[in-house]
């Protein structure tokens, strides 16, 4: 399976995003932090876009062009998921991907967060997250960050990294990180959730000004 994700900086807000590509099989958008792993102010400026792809060399072509605005658009193949989290409309499209993959050189992975209606869990959740956002950024290999929050569907963080043993040395190792993922365990702060594991195929574009991936590329293993 094939992923992109696209990040979309516009010259003047607009109340629904303004780019879906053509040709992908599922589509999720959703407002966007501003180039980090902080939370969407909800202006209309910042979006993101998740697609998956059956065919790489389609997923690197739905790049946007320059009239949507600023765009930073990744092309990924996932090697791995775990979780229960669904996606707008109910779907789960990473189902059927292996629960274990690795990868050679430049990885990203996806977390999925699935709210529930408890306010005082929810509340919680949101407090670690911001939290996290602001640690992550100095995170050795740590290269990009980007929120989306849809108004269907898991609240989702990409995160871009040199390798992935740096995405998982955060992740196992951080001790915030590994205190936040044990609470969700014994005391359900989300009603689902997962990550999706992946090789950065290419990049395009840039974020805030910059591509974080340039030069950078892995592959399955």
């Amino acid at each position: 399976m094939y992923l992109t994700w696209t990040a979309l900086q516009l010259a003047e807000p607009s109340p629904v995003c303004p780019w879906r590509p053509q040709g992908a099989r599922y589509t999720q958008a959703g407002q966007a932090g501003a180039g980090t792993a902080a939370m969407p102010t909800f202006d209309g400026v910042w979006w993101s876009v998740l697609c998956t792809w059956d065919d790489a060399e389609a997923a690197a072509a739905a790049a946007p062009d320059s009239s949507v605005g600023q765009a930073w658009h990744v092309v990924l193949h996932a090697v791995s998921f775990r979780g229960d989290a669904r996606l707008a409309g109910g779907a789960q499209p990473f189902g059927a991907l292996p629960e274990r993959g690795k990868v050679a050189g430049a990885a990203a992975v996806i977390t999925l967060a699935g709210l529930g209606r408890d306010r005082e869990r929810t509340g919680e959740f949101f407090e670690r997250f911001v939290r996290l956002g602001t640690q992550i950024r100095t995170a050795p290999g740590h290269r990009a960050s980007v929120v989306q929050a849809p108004e269907d569907g898991a609240l989702m963080t990409f995160s871009a990294w040199s390798t992935l043993r740096d995405a998982v040395t955060w992740a196992y190792h951080r001790p915030e990180h590994v205190e936040t993922v044990e609470r969700q365990e014994h005391h359900q702060l989300l009603d689902t959730g997962g990550f999706v594991r992946c090789a950065v195929l290419s990049s395009s574009g840039t974020l805030d000004g910059v591509d974080p991936l340039a030069g950078l590329t892995g592959s399955a293993v």
